[in-house]
């Protein structure tokens, strides 16, 4: 297919190629402790394939397998503690203690920046969107009764989250002791039992310091359990499919036994398959107790699992913020063909491959298999991002894989418009890094207009540039390696015409730095040069771009990460069982963590290979499979408009500083938000609500330093 060229605005700037293979920016390389797999952590190192065939103008940041820990401590035995318990008589609380009122916020109860856990329990709680303090209480008046009570008597947290049941801490080499003194023990534990508030404990050893659980250490620790619920699990961590297994790997876990303590009501949640105890509620002196006998980070399946439902049970599943997953899968390029990798002489073909009338006829076949093999994701769909330089809006519609046209696939397109979610990706793929203003309009509206003749269900809202370009990542000299020189040097003649064709929300790459926020965890970015335009970053596949069955999948694939690679990383060349099984492992972590950022493939990819298979299929199946061995919690799929909204509306609420308290006694909360904006509520009727899993998710719209009340369900 012949393609036009242009002009460039800056004679210095070469125009790249169109299509080109993507750049990996790999993960570096360290050892966990004990683990018998590397796992790679974090680093730039853009490399090409080894071939040295041509880059895809966008360079990938794909993770291998989640990231290692940083050093290993969720391999290390937590520190136990032992020692007298003397009497500590405390005087009340707050003279004016309003026990009915607590504040929606919960307490971290850390021992330090060295505690292994913290980072996953902050990790579960921005996950939700809850707010939290996180105090050491070993350091000198960061820890009294006055941090628990608020000035008219209420609580100021409504929950209590231990990083482990000892806040054990090492001040001095081979000294070990707990951050919280004998006082500061009994004030948390008054407090806890005053206000009704509940405590967790990610990491415990079991035993009877510094306080009771009612579980003993039964011996057999390990790096490895497979955590099974009981039938009080189920009810505790609702988001757990029932029967389902918790693979707990790579962290230290202690089994314990039950024993009888007096006033003390111990109920195991989580069992190994010999029957010892994993996970249990523990009840005692009016205080609601969950311990966790097994380390965490928020790098593993077991945590990412277990977060959102341990968040719901420590909050009584009323709280700020919300928690949803998401199933979201971009297919790029429609309409225009895509180089083909060649797994003998690990070369390609330019522009070998175009989707034929079947293959995209078969595509709604192949959602609608997976919609009903896996219902927990009955919802799934595809966008699809199209070039309608590619197309021939005037060929006649049908439904016939044979149809006799001018270019059977814009035909079966217009049979398959209603079907799909579609998104212009620009008339001809180019790049905006350099447009100026009329050339950048004629690569959007035009497309836009295509897409409107052909009938297809626009997300006219939505745009993906061409390499998701545009956006302040480029190399100068238009090609080569790529680098982040920030949204501030992003093309404003390009968001001026984007803007002007009605783009309310354009595709980011999660991959480059600068085009997500990595302090607010699940949220998209106004763009800082025009804050008319809302970027929404999606996620790479390893599934790359120019590979169109399993052979070339593997063998693209295999030809960087496996012995011999650019980028060696595996000890073997993967099988393609194995390497749907790393990627999706990825994917899942991704679902796991409550992001709405879309995965994203090629046309390429969604060849029928075979009758009803095609590598976005087997990708989607894989994915699919395992989480539903692990969850009924239902995905969500959105179209590009709606997801760009919903997106926006999050961050805002975010970022609004929303705050509230509970009146038990009212069954009511009182909302503020100190800027105003978007607010999210979990487990309270305000606002337009939706039920989703076992809660209520209620969205409303605050002023600055409104304030409002609204009924607890």
């Amino acid at each position: 297919m012949n393609r036009p060229s242009r002009p460039d605005p800056q004679p210095s700037f070469t125009r790249v190629p169109l299509k080109r293979r993507s750049l990996l920016s790999l993960t570096g390389l360290l050892l966990m402790a004990c683990a018998s797999q590397p796992l790679p952590v974090s680093q730039s190192g853009p490399a090409e394939a080894a071939t040295g065939a041509p880059t895809e103008r966008v360079r990938s940041s794909v993770d291998l397998a989640a990231p290692a820990l940083p050093d290993g401590r969720s391999l290390t035995p937590l520190r136990e503690l032992n020692g007298p318990k003397p009497s500590v008589l405390l005087r009340p609380l707050a003279l004016n203690a309003n026990t009915a009122v607590v504040g929606l916020k919960v307490l971290i109860l850390s021992a330090g920046t060295t505690d292994s856990a913290l980072s996953a329990a902050k990790t579960m709680l921005d996950q939700s969107g809850v707010p939290y303090d996180v105090i050491n209480p070993a350091l000198p008046g960061s820890f009294s009764a006055a941090a628990l009570v608020a000035e008219g008597g209420g609580g100021k947290y409504q929950g209590v989250l231990l990083t482990t049941g000892n806040l054990a801490y090492e001040p001095s080499p081979g000294v070990w002791q707990s951050a919280l003194d004998w006082t500061g023990w009994n004030v948390l534990w008054q407090y806890e039992r005053d206000y009704k508030v509940r405590q967790l404990a990610l990491y415990t050893y079991p035993s009877a310091w510094p306080e009771d659980y009612g579980l003993r250490d039964a011996g057999g620790a390990s790096a490895s359990a497979d955590a099974r619920l009981t039938a009080d699990g189920q009810a505790a961590l609702s988001d757990l499919k029932p029967g389902a297994a918790v693979p707990i790997r790579n962290a230290y876990t202690y089994r314990a036994n039950l024993v009888n303590v007096p006033g003390v009501v111990s109920t195991p949640l989580l069992t190994d398959a010999g029957g010892q105890v994993l996970a249990a509620r523990s009840d005692a002196d009016g205080r609601e107790r969950l311990a966790l006998t097994f380390a965490q980070n928020p790098y593993l399946l077991h945590t990412s699992l277990l977060g959102s439902s341990l968040v719901n049970w420590l909050t009584r599943g009323v709280h700020l913020g919300e928690y949803q997953r998401f199933n979201q899968l971009d297919i790029d390029d429609w309409f225009f063909p895509g180089d083909v990798f060649d797994a003998t002489t690990k070369t390609f073909q330019r522009d070998a491959f175009r989707l034929s009338a079947s293959d995209a006829l078969a595509l709604p076949v192949q959602r609608d298999a997976l919609r009903n093999a896996f219902p927990v994701s009955s919802a799934f769909n595809l966008s699809l991002m199209y070039n309608g330089d590619g197309a021939v809006p005037s060929a006649p519609v049908s439904c016939d894989p044979k149809v006799v046209s001018a270019d059977p696939l814009s035909s079966v397109t217009r049979c398959l418009a209603p079907e799909f979610d579609w998104v212009s990706h620009t008339l001809e793929h180019f790049y905006m890094d350099f447009l100026n203003y009329p050339d950048s309009f004629a690569q959007l509206q035009p497309n836009l207009d295509i897409g409107v003749q052909m009938n297809l269900n626009l997300s006219s809202h939505s745009l993906l540039s061409g390499g998701m370009s545009g956006l302040g990542y480029y190399n100068p000299a238009g090609d080569g390696l790529l680098t982040d020189h920030g949204l501030g040097t992003s093309n404003v003649e390009f968001l001026r015409a984007a803007q002007n064709t009605g783009t309310q929300y354009l595709a980011s790459n999660h991959s480059v730095p600068s085009q997500w926020d990595a302090s607010c965890s699940n949220c998209g970015l106004i763009h800082p040069l025009n804050p008319n335009i809302f970027l929404v970053p999606r996620w790479p596949t390893n599934v790359f771009y120019d590979v169109t069955d399993p052979a070339q999948a593997t063998a693209a694939y295999n030809s960087v990460y496996a012995p011999g690679g650019s980028f060696p990383f595996w000890d073997h060349a993967l099988s393609y069982a194995e390497f749907l099984d790393k990627e999706t492992d990825i994917a899942l972590a991704h679902v796991l963590s409550g992001g709405a950022y879309p995965h994203y493939m090629h046309q390429d990819n969604a060849r029928q290979y075979a009758p009803g298979r095609s590598l976005v299929y087997d990708w989607e199946a894989a994915l699919l499979g395992k989480y539903s061995s692990y969850s009924n919690l239902p995905l969500r799929t959105l179209r590009w408009d709606d997801l760009g909204a919903y997106m926006k509306t999050r961050t805002s609420s975010l970022k609004s500083g929303l705050s509230g308290t509970w009146n038990r006694a009212t069954n009511t909360l009182t909302l503020r938000s100190a800027l105003g904006g978007s607010a999210y509520v979990t487990g309270a009727l305000i606002g337009n609500s939706q039920n989703y899993g076992s809660g209520v998710i209620s969205l409303t719209t605050l002023g600055a330093s409104q304030v409002v009340t609204a009924p607890v369900r």
